[in-house]
């Protein structure tokens, strides 16, 4: 009924003047028609998720604005789980009806005293839910996405056959049964036009993982001799399932023992656990999968590889998805990387304009901040006074004065992302520490370096060319690498630092007239 009486027109009438006054730009506005706030759920709203992902993906640079707290949530859980958000993004609220203010350096303090209470409850919330789960696995109920060869027939029935599928699960074990190796039951299945679901890639060909992971899912296995009905797993305990068995207890047995003797009769050394210094922070710059650490299976090959995966995983990728890099050569050119890296004398100025100058393009002007310095200034002085006068005590003056002190601070450089200058300039500091190391230093300290200095899957590599081609820095570091010859920042690729020289051997390698 909102919108018959004009509700919405008032509050956004209302927010439109609180963002005048605070020297805003216009508000984004997100609306949930005809939901309620007392939903228990935040992914029953909509526009409420999309806000609460917007403030995730640009923390620090948001300011949430309500006309009323009901109008953001009338249910105890959903306002903790959204202050919890809104505290790790570093994002204000406020709420104009009720006066609430969190954009002060105080109020940011009492949201994140809210956010430890969405912890607590978020925890509570996780025993209660493994208790659900313990308790739904003990009446024989699967937890989880349905395995391949079975479909739902509701929350609380055990899953049934799918006659679609159930012919390929069967096809799986007896080929098993027969010592066929999973790579080839793979190809058998994936011949008979059977394929496996996957939420990220949808459907998909069969793999030989794919195969050796569903002969490890005793759900499909006979509970016990007998029964007829298949077994329920949780936290290492076994539980009769309601569900009926794919395989016979003794047909489970044989399958589990032709694999276990298949493993045992594999051409493996034994191999000596070592650390690769970009476990899963270096990508396949064609796929963006993330490449697979392999060492030579064989005294004659004891050389270790990052490895695209793709073809392995059915997943298409323009450079063939099976082509790999030594180790030592990635370690070599990321070493070689680090030390063209010189930093400008000037480089602590550079980061400071550059963050003033981008903290004003993305919210205020530096008219609105010199207006909110004077008020901070004058509010400052009379706060002096009527400490002088007596009038505030000494504990509330000086918690007032460090406020201000700090509000000032971030006005003279504000964050950016997320980031503060000093969290920069920390940064910028520790970078020719890094390069000077990088030689010297274990493969245990190389990967602290990168987990430091990149984001995760954040070195993109070109498998084909055997180059680094891009990075993807930590947010602290990006302002500092920006400044750097050897990498530029493409406007369609923000926050993806493009290596110059392999941009210039890319380009001369798709010249068709090139000789290279």
């Amino acid at each position: 009924m909102q919108k018959d009486n004009y509700s919405i027109d008032a509050q956004k009438r209302a927010i439109r003047e609180a963002a005048t006054l605070r020297g805003l730009p216009e508000p984004i506005f997100y609306e949930d028609d005809e939901r309620s706030a007392h939903g228990e759920q935040i992914a029953n709203r909509p526009a409420f998720k999309r806000l609460l992902d917007y403030v995730q993906a640009n923390p620090g640079r948001v300011i949430v604005i309500v006309h009323t707290f009901d109008r953001w949530s009338r249910n105890v859980m959903v306002t903790l789980q959204s202050f919890r958000v809104l505290s790790q993004s570093r994002t204000s609220f406020v709420s104009l009806s009720e006066h609430i203010d969190y954009s002060t350096p105080e109020g940011m303090l009492q949201l994140t005293i809210l956010a430890a209470f969405a912890a607590y409850f978020s925890d509570m919330l996780a025993k209660h839910t493994s208790k659900g789960k313990e308790e739904r696995a003990a009446q024989g109920l699967y937890n989880g996405d349905i395995p391949f060869g079975f479909r739902s027939t509701g929350p609380k029935s055990p899953p049934a056959f799918d006659p679609e599928e159930y012919p390929g699960l069967r096809l799986l074990g007896e080929l098993r049964m027969k010592g066929v190796e999973a790579e080839k039951i793979a190809d058998k299945l994936n011949e008979a036009g059977y394929r496996t679901g996957s939420k990220r890639f949808g459907a998909r060909l069969f793999t030989g993982d794919t195969v050796t992971a569903m002969l490890r899912n005793e759900f499909y296995a006979e509970y016990e001799p007998g029964s007829g009905y298949g077994t329920v797993k949780y936290k290492d305990q076994r539980f009769r399932g309601l569900h009926p068995a794919a395989f016979t207890y003794d047909e489970w047995q044989k399958m589990r023992a032709i694999t276990k003797s298949m493993y045992r009769a594999s051409a493996r050394t034994e191999q000596v656990k070592r650390v690769y210094e970009f476990a899963g922070y270096i990508a396949c710059l064609h796929c963006a999968l993330p490449l697979r650490c392999e060492t030579g299976n064989t005294k004659d090959n004891p050389r270790a590889y990052y490895r695209d995966a793709a073809k392995a995983r059915r997943i298409p990728c323009p450079a063939g998805g099976n082509l790999m890099v030594r180790v030592d050569m990635v370690h070599t050119q990321f070493g070689d990387l680090l030390k063209s890296f010189s930093l400008p004398e000037n480089w602590r100025d550079l980061i400071r304009r550059a963050m003033m100058a981008k903290a004003f393009a993305n919210t205020a002007t530096p008219e609105t901040a010199e207006r909110e310095k004077e008020r901070l200034r004058l509010k400052k002085n009379r706060l002096l006074k009527q400490h002088r006068e007596g009038y505030i005590e000494d504990e509330e003056f000086e918690g007032e004065m460090a406020a201000i002190t700090l509000a000032l601070k971030k006005l003279d450089v504000p964050d950016v992302g997320g980031v503060t200058y000093d969290e920069v300039i920390e940064a910028g500091e520790h970078l020719p520490g890094m390069a000077a190391l990088w030689d010297v230093a274990t493969p245990e300290e190389r990967y602290e370096m990168v987990t430091i200095l990149l984001e995760p899957e954040g070195l993109y590599y070109d498998t084909e060319l055997k180059m680094i081609a891009a990075l993807k820095p930590r947010p602290a570091f990006l302002p500092i690498l920006r400044l750097l010859q050897g990498v530029f920042e493409h406007k369609e690729t923000s926050e993806l630092l493009v290596a110059i020289h392999w941009s210039k051997r890319n380009r001369r390698d798709s010249n068709p007239r090139s000789s290279a």
